[in-house]
Formats: C-alpha cells, sequence, structure tokens
C-alpha cells in the first residue's frame, strides 16, 4: 500500500520561507505547476455565477485563470498564509485589469468565512506541505465553507506508488531547510483523508509533468 511520509515543518517556518520563495516562485515554481492546476480548474467546471474560494492564492496564477471564468460583478475570494505571496498575487490580478476580488491573509484552519459560503473552493500545492495530523482540521474548513454540493478541488505533488527519491532526501534534510530547499513539499495521496472527512464522489487524476501531481475533485 502507498503511504505518505509526515512533514515535520511548523507553520511559522512555512510562512517565513514562503515570504521568501514569493520572489522568485513566479518566475521559477509557477511554470512546472501550470498544466495540473489547468487541468484542475478544468475539472471544477467554473459557471459565471460560482462563489469562488481559493485557499492558498501563492502569486496568484490560478486565481487570475478563474477570475476570467466568472462575471465582472461576482466577487472571487482568496487566501494565503504569507504576506509575501499575497503581494504578489494582489500584483498578479490588478496587472490583468481585475478589481472583482477580495484577499485575506488567512490560515486554512481557521478560514476567515461562514458556513455554507461557496460553490467552488480550490486549493493547490498546499496540502503537501502540511503535517499529517493537521489535514482532518483543513479539510474539516473546506468542507464547512463550502455549500451543499459544492465542489473541492485540490492540486498537490503526489506519487503513483512506493518512495520516492524526492521523499528519501526530504526525509535526509534537516527539518529546518526543508522548507528552503524543497518548498516544503512531499508527495501526497489526499483521496483517503477527503472521504474520511465527509467528502463525497471523490475523483482522483494523476497528471505527469515536470512534478508529478495529483487532481482531485470532490463534492460535499
Amino acid at each position: 500500500m502507498t503511504q505518505m511520509i509526515d512533514a515535520p515543518v511548523r507553520v511559522s517556518a512555512i510562512q517565513s520561507a514562503y515570504n521568501l520563495w514569493s520572489l522568485f516562485y513566479g518566475s521559477i515554481v509557477v511554470p512546472m505547476e501550470r498544466k495540473p492546476r489547468l487541468r484542475g480548474i478544468e475539472l471544477a467546471a467554473i459557471q459565471p455565477h460560482d462563489r469562488i474560494l481559493e485557499v492558498a492564492v501563492g502569486t496568484g496564477a490560478a486565481l487570475l485563470e478563474m477570475l476570467k471564468r466568472v462575471d465582472k460583478v461576482n466577487v472571487v475570494h482568496g487566501v494565503d498564509l504569507t504576506p509575501g505571496m499575497l503581494e504578489k498575487a494582489r500584483r498578479t490580478v490588478a496587472k490583468a485589469g481585475f478589481t472583482n476580488v477580495d484577499l485575506r491573509l488567512g490560515d486554512a484552519r481557521s478560514l476567515p468565512f461562514d458556513d455554507n459560503a461557496f460553490d467552488v473552493l480550490f486549493n493547490s500545492y498546499m496540502l503537501d506541505l502540511i503535517p499529517l495530523a493537521d489535514m482532518p482540521t483543513v479539510l474539516g474548513e473546506f468542507r464547512r465553507v463550502l455549500k451543499k454540493n459544492g465542489r473541492l478541488v485540490m492540486v498537490n505533488m503526489s506519487k503513483e506508488h512506493g518512495i520516492t527519491l524526492w521523499e528519501r532526501l526530504y526525509q535526509a534534510t534537516p527539518v529546518r531547510l526543508v522548507p528552503y530547499l524543497y518548498g516544503g513539499c512531499r508527495p501526497v495521496l489526499m483521496d483517503g483523508p477527503t472521504k474520511a472527512a465527509g467528502f463525497r464522489e471523490v475523483q482522483r487524476e494523476f497528471v505527469k509533468n515536470i512534478i508529478s501531481s495529483e487532481v482531485l475533485v470532490a463534492r460535499k
């Protein structure tokens, strides 16, 4: 059975590292993540009137694609743990001419939104950063803020089987360096945790790219 390794990195370390990563993330990492992200947005089947939340907006690459798919009067919401990334996202959407955006500093373990608020929740390359113990809390928050039948789309670094070379390097690296050398990421398998959190119609698609990723779609 394929298993996940744990992430020993603290949230404060991730926040600090990604403030630094924000300086060059858009030019180095985002291009490697583009194909899986676009597939996730495609599977989200976004409608012009949908209320959308992106958790962990990063530099705003996915946010921009979703803004193109909704009505101009429909505000798209986003949160990120890192001030540096939020600033990058604000610049990305402003440069493209979008003003129908609400961006907030926030923690996925305690989202600053009401229950049953969104039709679509999009999250990419975040759960592959966090400890296994935090996953039920995060997925519970995702489920809380989604409307009944709301659509959850998650894109993460993943694997098809066995332990990967990346995981061996991750485990051999001092914990304090992991967020800086690997962005804190390791392969995850989210179908089991998503079902355990109460989501239904869970479907997983594996996308091979420079980074091997899974695109997971589910309904509340």
